[in-house]
């Protein structure tokens, strides 16, 4: 089998299922995100909330390590089209306050791992 052939017989099984990433970068670095983002910390995790409890967000979080956090975040979420996520992802608390510039990214799932462990003595559970 020509390594070709090989690569075709991959990709054809690839999962292909589409989801949009909402990068939200801060507008203007701040020394302190937590306190420029407090003002609106309720409204947009009540957003993300909504969110998920509709099946619109697959995923999210903070963009930073252990270098530090510039205030920004990541979404990965579901939508009918690229413009229905954009339309989203413009509601968003933070953007409509103007600290956040939220721009959308087709992206994916291909290929991957995911262990999930559901502990249901003490309903407790861990992602690896």
């Amino acid at each position: 089998m020509s390594n070709t052939t090989h690569a075709q017989e991959v990709l054809s099984t690839l999962r292909r299922q589409q989801f949009y990433l909402v990068e939200m970068a801060m507008i203007t670095p701040v020394q302190d995100p937590l306190s420029a983002l407090a003002p609106y910390l309720e409204e947009h995790l009540a957003w993300l909330i909504e969110r998920e409890n509709n099946g619109t967000l697959f995923l999210a979080g903070t963009l930073g390590d252990e270098t530090g956090w510039d205030g920004s975040g990541l979404a990965v979420v579901r939508a009918e089209s690229r413009a229905a996520a954009e339309a989203d992802a413009q509601t968003e608390p933070f953007c409509r306050a103007g600290i956040r510039k939220n721009s959308v990214r087709g992206w994916q799932l291909n290929e991957g791992n995911i262990t999930l462990r559901l502990r249901l003595f003490d309903d407790s559970f861990e992602i690896a």
